[in-house]
């Protein structure tokens, strides 16, 4: 207990008179004895923390925009999960440091996210929060909305059936909420305690590219082809209040598969809301239990219950969403189990260091290769990048994975690609333009996209380390795989070592995303993650050799500096798709009216679905709000038991001619759900083709029994 609080907790000094001064001089006495042990404890308790978390939600826009993930041209038609921005603040009292924690349900953190973050918290902070301090990372799901990032590649992959590939109102939807949830952890500081517990995870996950992963020489060292490790971070005020947990796991969240159109955190999303219904987390609150299932070396790791459209051998469940929660049951029930268990205290001092770092023509030092000094390529995306990983296959003939310079015919790959949906989007937002360019340096990748010549992807990437008490956490802007994570890791322990560091966990996608990182022996395979290793064979060698130069530093005490500055392309001009013009309906409806109504009644484990005349979901993203409610009748009263975040609910739109809209509303009724009476609510916003404004709407279906 700090100096400060013993104080405030102290009897307060009564008001005598003279005949009590010998009192007083030893009650005075005694004050300083108690406040000189009181400081003597702070000392020796530097580790105590003070601890704030938040959320809030970053959805953005549930219709006619893209995904990030798959890059398959996902239209968005629909809401299954809102998104949310998982923040944590840890500060260490006794130095004043404090560092920023953020897990985001996204495809991928970019960029331009993170300059904007900063940027807003520091006018509203000043300099209390940078990019030092700030780490924010993406879960990655791939049915997340998408078309945040202000490079070409990015704007590629995001592109929807329209072609377009970013949106302002996604992308302000995303950085906004962001910075609400950090100012709401901000506001919640408070002292607390962190306890650090792990265990392995087994049965939950496969390694997908076990041809590349086999190639290194080491692989029959490791009982896993998977990173199995879960650590989890528990929460606790010292008032009692849990206010949060923070989960890494490592694996792919695509149990929803590039088929599955509705936004959703997808299997870490199951998880959350798992936790955060047990722990009676409440979103519109701004202090609750917040629970993040964030992501560490994923690259090659996928749900072992595979999807609905995969590669032989790789395939799950017809029924997208028993896939999905089958794979974060996995997860909620070994992170509960955890959490369950008594855990190592943190304690100890906090401190971080970041650095910006200029790829191009980066040197990488002999004792990093093993093998010479060596510079890193041109970035670039080669041909097996088109083929997709098993969890999300092209299919496009004459593309497959493990295509190297002397095994495939080019001429015939080519044709092929050029008569590709990847090919057809990248015409339309770029014209013609020379891909296909040759780079010894990438040796054995065949260059299909050139991506640094074309200034498609962020040359100058960050690289950040926290230290809290005996954990580092150590943000990479790739997709990493299992073998390069355990480099990484074993790395940055061996230096950090000496400085009591005796947990590693990576934060991947975070503060930029750059694709992947694999090992040399991996690249040489040129399966999926090799292909999206943008900076060539020395790229982990690369990360090593920076990530040494930041743990040496937290060593010896001392500050790194930045080799490039990152652009800011937030101002610049980019094709959007065009906004709502307006809604319409036939005259003798309204807004709201019911088209389709529920049946009378239905068993517990059955589907109702419910068609409303509704208007585009892009006229008010309803943030912090539902575009549905079920409800049950309780004493009169109608309660609601289920909104647009829930699981079991799903929100689908549907453009019916060229300005009406029809929106679905399904509730699937939990086996478990209470008997009764029900209703089906809808709310939305409709524009006005005459004054142009926007007005709100709701509709409710008849009340039907549950049995």
């Amino acid at each position: 207990m700090s100096a400060d609080r013993q104080q405030q907790t102290s009897p307060r000094a009564r008001t005598t008179g003279r005949s009590d001064q010998p009192r007083r001089r030893w009650r005075s006495l005694a004050a300083c004895v108690a406040l000189a042990a009181s400081a003597a404890a702070t000392t020796a308790q530097a580790g105590e923390f003070e601890i704030g978390s938040g959320i809030y939600d970053i959805t953005g826009p549930v219709a006619e925009i893209g995904m990030f993930g798959y890059a398959a041209q996902q239209e968005v038609d629909g809401l299954h999960q809102r998104m949310r921005s998982h923040a944590y603040i840890i500060k260490d009292p006794a130095s004043a440091r404090r560092v920023v924690f953020v897990s985001a349900d996204l495809g991928a953190m970019f960029q331009s996210v993170k300059l904007e973050v900063v940027k807003e918290l520091q006018k509203k902070y000043g300099n209390l929060y940078t990019h030092a301090n700030v780490m924010l990372t993406a879960t990655h799901t791939h049915v997340g909305v998408g078309m945040l990032s202000h490079y070409p590649l990015y704007i590629l992959a995001s592109a929807d059936k329209s072609g377009f590939g970013y949106d302002d109102q996604s992308y302000w939807a995303v950085v906004n909420g962001i910075v609400k949830s950090i100012e709401r952890a901000h506001n919640n500081l408070g002292p607390g305690s962190i306890d650090l517990v792990e265990g392995d995870l087994l049965g939950a996950s496969r390694n997908r590219s076990l041809d590349a992963y086999r190639n290194n020489p080491d692989h029959a060292n490791y009982a896993y082809d998977t990173n199995k490790k879960m650590t989890l971070l528990k929460l606790r005020k010292d008032n009692g209040r849990e206010i949060g947990l923070i989960n890494w796991f490592s694996v792919h969240p695509t149990s929803f598969s590039l088929n599955f159109t509705k936004v959703s955190a997808d299997n870490k999303g199951y998880a959350q809301m798992r936790f955060e219904k047990l722990k009676g987390t409440d979103h519109a609150a701004g202090e609750t239990f917040v629970a993040a299932f964030a992501n560490s070396d994923e690259g090659d790791s996928v749900p072992t219950d595979g999807n609905a459209y995969s590669a032989p051998g790789y395939e799950g469940s017809a029924n997208e969403y028993a896939n999905a929660e089958a794979a974060g049951k996995r997860q909620f029930d070994r992170a509960l189990q955890l959490y369950g268990n008594t855990g190592k205290r943190l304690n100890g001092t906090l401190d971080y260091r970041h650095q910006w770092v200029n790829h191009a023509n980066f040197t990488v030092t002999p004792e990093f290769t093993g093998d010479g000094y060596r510079t890193l390529c041109a970035a670039s995306r080669g041909f097996s990048f088109a083929a997709g990983g098993e969890n999300g296959p092209s299919n496009i003939p004459g593309i497959y994975e493990g295509m190297t310079k002397d095994n495939f015919d080019f001429d015939y790959a080519v044709s092929q690609f050029n008569q590709s949906p990847l090919a057809g989007s990248i015409l339309f937002l770029f014209g013609a333009i020379n891909l296909f360019v040759d780079d010894s340096c990438q040796w054995p990748k065949p260059n299909l996209l050139p991506t640094g010549a074309l200034d498609w992807v962020p040359e100058v990437l960050p690289f950040q380390i926290f230290t809290i008490g005996q954990l580092a956490i150590v943000a990479v802007p790739y997709e990493t795989t299992t073998m390069a994570g355990r480099r990484v890791r074993d790395r940055v322990q061996s230096v950090l070592a000496s400085r009591g560091i005796t947990h590693v966990v990576i934060a991947g996608l975070a503060n930029t995303y750059s694709g992947y990182l694999t090992t040399n022996a991996e690249f040489q395979k040129q399966h999926y993650e090799g292909a999206s290793t943008e900076f060539g064979p020395y790229a982990l060698a690369a990360t090593e050799q920076i990530l040494n130069g930041l743990s040496r530093a937290l060593v010896d005490g001392k500050s790194v500096a930045d080799t490039g500055t990152p652009p800011y392309k937030t101002n610049e001009l980019r094709l959007q798709r065009p906004d709502v013009v307006f809604d319409d309906k036939y005259l003798w409806e309204s807004f709201g009216q019911v088209l389709t109504d529920a049946k009378a009644s239905y068993s517990r484990g059955g589907e109702v679905t419910v068609s409303f005349r509704g208007g585009h979901p892009k006229n008010n993203l309803r943030t912090q709000d539902t575009f549905l409610k079920v409800e049950r009748l309780v004493d009169g009263q109608w309660t609601s038991v289920a909104n647009d975040w829930d699981w079991d609910t799903t929100y689908r739109w549907r453009r019916e001619g060229i300005a009406f809209s029809v929106v679905d509303v399904t509730w699937r009724i939990p086996a478990d759900a209470t008997p009764g009476k029900y209703r089906i609510r809808q709310f939305g916003d409709w524009k006005s083709g005459w004054d142009m404004k926007v007005r709100p709407y709701s509709g409710s279906s008849r009340t039907f029994t549950v049995n």
